[in-house]
């Protein structure tokens, strides 16, 4: 700067109003690089007294500015610096008068809101290369922080350069550690290399991670820190013997929160590459492969903890050896874990196979039943749970397929052998040939079970009484709608809807194909056969929708029926013309069915049946928003067996077995002549249940198929299997909510259960109760569960509580969380609070106190 620059800015500072209560003005002029020591006797300020020190008039000056003269106006040009302030004579001066410098670093602390002293020059001047760019120099003023201390600088300025403006010393680190171990291919490394200072980094690393510098792959090894120190925050030392030169101890609490955090991003790929690239160099699968399944579940930081538990179990459940307590603890405790999305299918495959194996042991003897009721009571409210967890099991190992995991794929393939036996050889086989034993004697002589109500009462007993009388009455049939499946659907709707659903059921004419179970939901005194074995209601055939719709008619002129695919098509108003002045509406749809019966298809029911839950849901909101349905009936004209594994040559019988003339022949039924015999099969009486064309029908006693022509043998139906017997029946009532009956519907809530208020560590548990059980009405709910300090910042992890417990045992209901605060000072006389929110209700806040020594003595010199 010019001699008249200076001179300029030092009479505009003596012009200025004195502060409150100052009677002269008092102008130190720093000037450590003596730059401008020559200028001092040229300046010409009128009334101010100048005074240059030289290192040997200390006492001097100050016994002339605090005893000589204590009125004139002084400028104090100063060409020292001191290391230590108490070896300032001068220091008590100038603490209460101004400053002034004339270079330029001056000039950027003033305009980067950098406060004044030694040190922050000397950090100033250490980024000069940086802010020689008036772009960097932009987006650190952007930040909009002023600095007091050199540490807040040097992340801000390694924030520009690493991409992450305004971010804190943990996103410098993520942003470094996401672009790779190679330092030369490295931007942000690049960046601070080239415009700011790479010393002052890995100080930064040291300083919150505990990471010391080595030149040899210094990133890799960084990374390796910050993982396994991160883990050891919540894993036992036994886990990590000979990996102590990766983990700091006073930097645990900090790098479990900075992976935490970055676990928790949209975008945490880089993460992930970075895990496994640890995982790999060190070996550390093998390591996690001899560690106990508890101790496992207590880290969660690398995929491969994931890996080691999930293989572990599919080796013991291929040997036969199924731990469900254990598993089922594993699963609960892995839900709300790192990783959990990358592992689902899998652990949603261990916890169907527990599920299954429950219900094994429960039954562990077998099957012993001999009256049809209790069978049908046995399997209408337990068994039935086996074919869902199987259609589950299947479900999630098909996902698991579509980006498998090469080191879980074929361990969960051996899995899914003992899977195939358990449900296919003894529930199955077991389950089958129980109910066959105790109701052949009923279909030799009846044709259908006595004490059990029949498919053919279906409109007498539901739609009767309600059509035209006190509502309109709405019937969803969709075919092949298992029983496993509607009950799903039941739980559905009662959660999503402001009705109530009862799930209830009948058996199916036989044989339990589409065209007699469609013709026996109709209104029809009698039902017949023709010798082609079409079948007739009154006399009139039952094929398509128009033919159905004349038998509706015949028994009530207010009648309509309709395929689903229509309704979907037509407008709001289309709807409401359709069902005016309609007493019984009948609505088709066909998704189960219209999948399993093509062999290229078939493989892919069990999703069929995912989707008939969604389509039927959606169907019903309309039926009700649209159609102003109040009553509505959802059932199926008949059921399915599905098995997985391809069918051994065991599992078929050869048209051979009969003997005499046939009309028709399925997979699991045979229509022949009254005097036609079979070997091997359940004999039915069809005389009485079936006008026209005198029929006997035949049905395999277990799960086996007849061999006919055509592919498609895993999915099939026509049988006297419960799973192809039952048919379902939803009886859905909408409520208004001025209904004495409307019960709102609820999220299953939470409470801090824990009584104390104050933590004294930075790991520290906390139970929470969910207050009520998961039921018809009460929904379940996933809550978020962190603590903030009193301007909201956020300053442990978040947690997560899944809140669909349905016991109604209260000490069943309880859950420990552990939280993990984040290092740093917590001052015990502030309030903190613990939030817990699920994302839609007003979050529930308590007070705490946090009361923690924590020193910040880690190393930083620059």
């Amino acid at each position: 700067m010019s001699i008249e620059s200076i001179q300029y800015a030092l009479k505009e500072r003596i012009a200025a109003p004195l502060p409150e209560f100052y009677q002269r003005r008092i102008i130190f002029w720093q000037d450590e690089e003596r730059e401008f020591e020559g200028m001092v006797d040229e300046l010409d300020l009128p009334g101010v007294e100048i005074v240059k020190l030289t290192g040997s008039n200390n006492f001097e000056v100050k016994k002339l500015l605090l005893h000589d003269d204590l009125t004139s106006d002084f400028l104090i040009y100063n060409p020292f610096s001191y290391e230590n302030s108490r070896d300032n004579w001068l220091r008590d001066i100038e603490l209460f008068s101004e400053e002034y410098r004339a270079d330029y670093i001056s000039m950027l602390m003033s305009e980067l809101n950098v406060a004044s002293g030694p040190a922050m020059r000397k950090t100033v001047k250490l980024y000069a290369k940086f802010l020689d760019n008036k772009e960097r120099k932009g987006k650190l003023q952007k930040i909009g922080r002023s600095y007091e201390t050199p540490i807040q600088f040097h992340i801000d300025v390694m924030a520009v350069l690493a991409g992450v403006p305004g971010g804190s010393a943990q996103d410098v680190f993520i942003s470094v550690l996401s672009h790779g171990l190679d330092e030369e291919t490295n931007a942000p490394i690049s960046n601070i290399k080239k415009f700011g200072n790479i010393d002052a980094f890995w100080q930064l690393a040291r300083k919150y991670t505990g990471y010391q510098y080595e030149e040899e792959n210094p990133l890799g090894l960084f990374a390796a820190h910050v993982l396994l120190t991160a883990l050891s925050q919540t894993m036992s030392a036994g886990v990590f013997k000979g990996l102590e030169r990766f983990l700091s101890e006073s930097n645990k609490a900090y790098c479990y929160s900075m992976v935490h955090e970055w676990q928790n991003r949209e975008d945490h790929s880089a993460l992930m590459e970075l895990c496994r690239s640890v995982e790999q160099e060190l070996q550390l699968p093998t390591r996690f492969d001899k560690q106990e399944i508890e101790t496992l579940l207590t880290g969660d930081i690398f995929p491969a903890i994931h890996e080691s538990i999930l293989k572990r179990f599919y080796d013991e459940i291929s040997g036969q050896v199924v731990k469900t307590d254990l598993m089922l603890k594993t699963v609960e405790n892995r839900r709300t874990s790192g990783w959990y999305e990358m592992f689902s299918d899998y652990y949603e495959c261990l916890y169907h196979v527990a599920r299954m194996q429950n219900f094994y042991q429960e039954h562990a003897g077998g099957f012993h039943i001999v009256e049809p009721k209790a069978i049908w009571k046995l399997y209408t409210e337990q068994g039935y749970q086996m074919d869902s967890d199987y259609r589950q099991f299947h479900l999630h190992f098909g996902n698991s397929l579509k980006d498998s995991n090469a080191v879980l794929e074929d361990k969960l393939k051996h899995a899914a052998e003992y899977v195939e036996s358990l449900y296919k050889n003894w529930f199955l086989g077991g389950l089958t040939s129980c109910w066959a034993n105790a109701v052949s004697d009923d279909f030799a002589s009846l044709g259908y079970v006595s004490e059990i109500r029949r498919q053919r009462d279906f409109y007498t007993h539901y739609v009767r009484p309600l059509a035209g009388k006190t509502t309109r009455a709405f019937v969803i049939i969709s075919d092949a709608l298992r029983y496993e499946v509607a009950a799903e659907l039941s739980e559905t709707l009662v959660r999503s809807t402001k009705g109530t659903a009862k799930l209830e059921s009948m058996q199916v004419i036989f044989p339990s194909i589409t065209k007699f179970g469609m013709a026996a939901l109709l209104p029809a005194q009698r039902l017949g056969v023709t010798e082609d074995m079409e079948v007739l209601a009154d006399g009139m055939p039952t094929r398509s929708t128009a033919e159905r719709e004349k038998i509706l008619c015949a028994a009530n002129p207010k009648s309509v029926a309709v395929q689903y695919t229509d309704i979907l098509n037509m407008k709001r108003a289309e709807r409401r013309e359709l069902v005016s002045g309609k007493d019984v509406v009948y609505i088709y749809h066909n998704t189960i069915d219209a999948i399993g019966d093509k062999s290229v298809t078939e493989q892919k029911v069990f999703e069929a049946c995912g989707d008939t839950v969604q389509e039927l849901s959606n169907l019903l909101r309309i039926v009700v928003n649209d159609m102003q349905g109040t009553d509505i009936f959802i059932t199926a004209d008949h059921g399915f067996l599905y098995t997985y594994s391809p069918l051994s040559e065991s599992d078929k019988l050869s048209r051979d077995a009969f003997d005499g003339k046939i009309f028709e022949l399925g997979r699991r039924y045979g229509l022949t002549t009254p005097d036609t015999t079979a070997s091997f099969l359940l004999p039915i009486q069809l005389s009485g249940v079936l006008d026209g064309t005198p029929v006997k029908g035949y049905a395999p006693q277990d799960s086996t198929r007849i061999k006919i022509k055509g592919g498609g043998e895993n999915y099939v139906h026509g049988g006297i299997s419960l799973q192809e017997m039952v048919v379902p029946v939803i009886a859905f009532k909408n409520l208004r909510t001025s209904s004495k009956q409307f019960v709102e519907l609820t999220n299953a809530q939470i409470g801090l259960l824990s009584e104390s208020r104050k933590i004294t560590n930075l790991i520290f548990s906390l139970d929470f109760f969910q207050k009520q059980p998961v039921s018809d009405k009460v929904q379940p709910c996933t809550y978020t569960v962190y603590m903030t300090d009193d301007e909201d910042k956020i300053v442990s992890d978040r947690q997560t509580i899944i809140a669909d417990r349905t016991s109604s045992n209260a000490s069943e209901r309880v859950f420990r969380v552990r939280f993990n605060l984040k290092a740093g000072s917590y001052d015990r006389n502030k309030l903190y609070r613990l939030v817990i929110t699920n994302g839609t209700d007003v979050p529930e806040e308590i007070e705490f106190h946090i009361d923690i020594a924590m020193a910040d003595d880690f190393g930083f010199d620059l």
